[in-house]
């Protein structure tokens, strides 16, 4: 998934859905920790965020690993949509959820399933991003993908790289340098056949034969 089908997905899903999802896109916080953000969590003078708690399967949980506890970056046109999104919801105060389910009058943050079922996936389709008879799982970790695959072709530092996508071994960031190089040389590749052949490959397959 590339930024523009990520752009086409935000289009097709409401708020404040679409923060959480835009929130996902740009930090490639786990959706697990997205939920299970407070609003004293998001530092907007020091524009971080502090990940102190995951959300999963209706249940509080510590982060995953001393590296998913590291403060992750928010640009100020992130900051901008969370502020705008604080403005809005009644469930404000700084021991509130960022994104609280309504129906339990904010005593517990949105569910990432339901999410994925009533508003990504179908905001997905309408986007053309994945077909509504095809048999993927589509989720929030498809922007994860998606961050780390646009920084990496942006050739952003492997350690800027590792922080931000918070790998504990900067290994596991070196693996998607090396896929990318690949297709780096694939398209190469590509690019000098095309200037070598042209239009003219067919002439040679009819020598072979």
């Amino acid at each position: 998934m590339n930024p523009r089908q990520a752009f086409e997905i935000l289009l097709n899903i409401p708020e404040p859905r679409r923060t959480l999802v835009l929130t996902d896109a740009a930090t490639a916080l786990r959706v697990s920790e997205i939920l299970g953000l407070m609003w004293m969590d998001l530092d907007f003078a020091d524009q971080v965020i502090e990940v102190k708690r995951a959300y999963v399967w209706a249940q509080f949980k510590v982060p995953k690993s001393k590296a998913s506890k590291t403060p992750v970056p928010m640009h100020p046109v992130l900051a901008g949509f969370l502020m705008a999104w604080r403005e809005r919801t009644p469930y404000a105060k700084d021991g509130d959820f960022v994104f609280p389910s309504f129906r339990l009058k904010g005593k517990k943050p949105l569910s990432a399933s339901i999410m994925v079922q009533k508003y990504l996936r179908p905001a997905a389709i309408k986007a053309g991003v994945i077909k509504e008879d095809e048999r993927v799982r589509f989720g929030f970790h498809k922007f994860r993908h998606s961050l780390a695959s646009s920084l990496v072709k942006l050739k952003c530092d492997p350690k800027t790289v590792q922080g931000i996508l918070r790998h504990e071994d900067v290994r596991t960031t070196m693996q998607l340098y090396a896929q990318s190089d690949q297709e780096s040389r694939l398209e190469a590749q590509g690019k000098f056949l095309e200037v070598l052949l042209g239009d003219k490959a067919h002439l040679l397959s009819e020598t072979i034969q």
